[in-house]
């Protein structure tokens, strides 16, 4: 929309008292406004003006109410819904990007984060959860003119001998650049030498998370059982007796915890360890990813499980659908990235970061077949496993979401390795693609990007749904939401905490 056009839409109506009065510093009036209820079949339009003051909403009434204001749009055939909250985001990677690939990294990577929070913002992100924080990344990130309001759960909370330790060759160096890692007392009773067993306990991690604004905590149980080869590193796994102290801990603080797992054996600890949120759906178990390997009764009754209990999900399908991306040229050529990437990134994308294919081939070669191929026949083996192993899981998320389970929209933006699938604020719209093109109804994808997430991380009585005393965090779109999952491409304005935003003024140059 042209600045002249959205002059005319703002129907700028002149209020002798606005100035001085102040009543209001926004009014959008006879809205279509869908604010998601608790429960999401139970959301239902309706017509009204809303009034934004300070940030926060300062009415919601069916009729204009007699009161000036310094801005008025006219929201007649529009429709006004909260800021979509994405629960999964990593700020410290970009899609696709990697050391290994290019000489340009770091001029690539200080783009990427430039444009990063109005990425998020143009697809109508005006909240984000980073479920594993870097401070440097979150101060870039909340430095920036125009961001999301950033919530996160402070560094993951590691063990000191997990899965995330083979990432470095020196024991040192991992417990160097996770301080704050939790001591397993029940799976390994002596530490490392030189650290205080007082200084990693529950009480002692969770509270530092507490102490540097963490809203939330989150542990991992990683089995890697993806790893090539006969010989896995060796790594340990948190124990139940841990986790429940951690939970214990971080309940008493107010903070939920968030668990990543997507394992059998890591949804049941957490399932038994009262763990609130499950990052990542269960898409793994031995031989999942055979051809034509379907979901085990096991595994199925556990998902039944999941979706009859407490726990919360964020199925991150465009997690699994990341490798899927190195052998499908199209994901590159849609329309929506040269809006959330900058156009010598997406070349980057194009050219460069192409190697990825060959190494993914050449590590994982050897479970893809078990006889020998030529490069291009195992791409298309590739291929053809992957469609069958998403569209398993998004049978499985279906499931979930037709047993009443609690799904969250997280994109995991931008989980590191093979792929690109996560560019930022883009990747939040295609798990929502996702999930309706596997038949979630529109109410509870709605539900599950504002009222589930708000509610689930405790931010509700700031964040999830239309009402007064709120923050202004909305959005005006051209279409019915709860009738095209499309309505979410045609956004008018973004408006964060009360400041009205051109949606082509949030795209990558």
């Amino acid at each position: 929309m042209t600045l002249l056009l959205r002059a005319i839409a703002l129907a700028a109506v002149a209020f002798p008292l606005a100035a001085q009065d102040g009543r209001a510093d926004l009014c959008i009036t006879d809205a279509t406004v869908i604010s998601p209820a608790p429960v999401p079949a139970e959301t239902r339009p309706r017509t009204a003006t809303v009034c934004v003051r300070d940030g926060r909403i300062l009415s919601v009434e069916p009729q204009r109410p007699a009161m000036a204001a310094r801005e008025t749009i006219d929201g007649r055939g529009r429709f006004l819904i909260p800021g979509l909250i994405d629960s999964h985001v990593h700020l410290y990677h970009a899609p696709g990007l990697d050391r290994r690939y290019t000489a340009r990294h770091a001029e690539l990577m200080g783009a990427y984060q430039t444009q990063l929070p109005r990425s998020f913002l143009a697809y109508g992100f005006t909240s984000v959860v980073e479920l594993n924080s870097v401070s440097s990344a979150n101060r870039r990130f909340e430095s920036a003119p125009l961001h999301p309001d950033l919530f996160h759960c402070g560094q993951g909370l590691v063990l000191s001998n997990d899965f995330m330790a083979t990432d470095f060759d020196d024991p040192s160096e991992f417990l160097a650049a996770f301080p704050n890692f939790l001591h397993d007392r029940f799976a390994t009773p002596e530490l490392p030498p030189g650290f205080d067993p007082a200084a990693h306990t529950p009480a002692a991690t969770v509270g530092r998370i507490a102490e540097e604004g963490g809203r939330c905590v989150k542990l991992y149980h990683e089995e890697a059982l993806w790893w090539p080869g006969p010989e896995r590193p060796d790594f340990r796994l948190p124990s139940l007796e841990i986790v429940r102290e951690v939970v214990a801990e971080a309940h008493r603080r107010g903070l939920p915890v968030v668990m990543h797992a997507t394992t059998p054996a890591g949804q049941r600890l957490a399932l038994a360890g009262g763990v609130d949120v499950l990052a990542h759906g269960l898409w793994e178990w031995p031989g999942s990813f055979r051809a034509g390997g379907e979901v085990p009764s096991d595994v199925t009754a556990l998902t039944d499980s999941l979706a009859s209990s407490t726990v919360c999900i964020q199925p991150t399908a465009m997690t699994l659908l990341g490798t899927a991306t190195l052998f499908d040229p199209e994901f590159l050529e849609q329309g929506g990235l040269l809006e959330v990437l900058s156009s010598n990134y997406l070349d980057y994308l194009r050219t460069e970061a192409q190697v990825q294919r060959a190494l993914f081939l050449g590590r994982f070669g050897s479970q893809i077949s078990a006889t020998p191929m030529s490069v291009d026949a195992l791409a298309v083996e590739a291929t053809r496993i992957l469609a069958h192993v998403n569209a398993r899981f998004a049978r499985e998320v279906a499931r979930w979401a037709a047993s009443g389970a609690c799904l969250l929209l997280g994109s995991d933006t931008a989980v590191g390795g093979f792929g690109w699938s996560q560019p930022p604020g883009l990747a939040g719209f295609l798990e929502m693609q996702t999930w309706a093109r596997n038949g979630i109804p529109l109410a509870q994808i709605l539900h599950a990007a504002t009222r589930g997430n708000a509610r689930a991380f405790r931010l509700a009585d700031e964040l999830g749904s239309i009402e007064t005393g709120k923050r202004a965090n909305l959005l005006l779109l051209r279409d019915d939401p709860l009738r095209s999952i499309e309505a979410y491409r045609g956004i008018d304005l973004v408006i964060l905490g009360g400041r009205v935003l051109e949606r082509a003024t949030l795209l990558a140059p």
